[in-house]
């Protein structure tokens, strides 16, 4: 990372950021965000912690986030069962137990809602962060 990056870094500001991979081969754009906003936490809001790519399976992008020193949790409890952008959780009891969840982990560091669709006007994860955004006041950022 160049001088110029480091200086452009706040770690101190904390952020709900939201990620969709989408048709990504690797880790590498993700691995950037977590380098240039000081991710400490990766919630998978998918309700199946599956991908096309064993890659995306939960139990490989936990190995990846162990590796970069990040937390991962799944939360499936935070799924989308409308198959849009509208949010239907399967379950609204446990998705508002869940949500209290994250808004506790985002008190303590940055993190990213990650789910398969890679633009965020087409996923549920632009409602789950911003009801995270009313519970803690802490701004949202969806990454591309």
């Amino acid at each position: 990372m160049t001088e110029k990056n480091k200086s452009a870094l706040n770690f101190n500001e904390i952020l709900i950021l939201t990620f969709g991979y989408g048709n990504r081969q690797n880790y590498e754009v993700l691995e950037t965000y977590f380098n240039t906003y000081g991710v400490k936490f990766v919630v998978d809001i998918r309700s199946s912690p599956r991908a096309w790519s064993r890659q995306w399976y939960g139990e490989q992008i936990q190995k990846f986030c162990e590796s970069q020193n990040i937390k991962y949790f799944s939360k499936p409890a935070l799924g989308n069962t409308s198959g849009k952008a509208n949010w239907v959780p399967p379950n609204v009891e446990k998705a508002s137990t869940a949500l209290q969840e994250v808004a506790d982990l985002v008190c303590q560091g940055t993190i990213v809602l990650l789910c398969a669709e890679m633009a965020h006007q087409r996923c549920h994860r632009t409602e789950v962060a911003h009801h995270l955004e009313k519970l803690v006041s802490i701004p949202v950022k969806h990454l591309s």
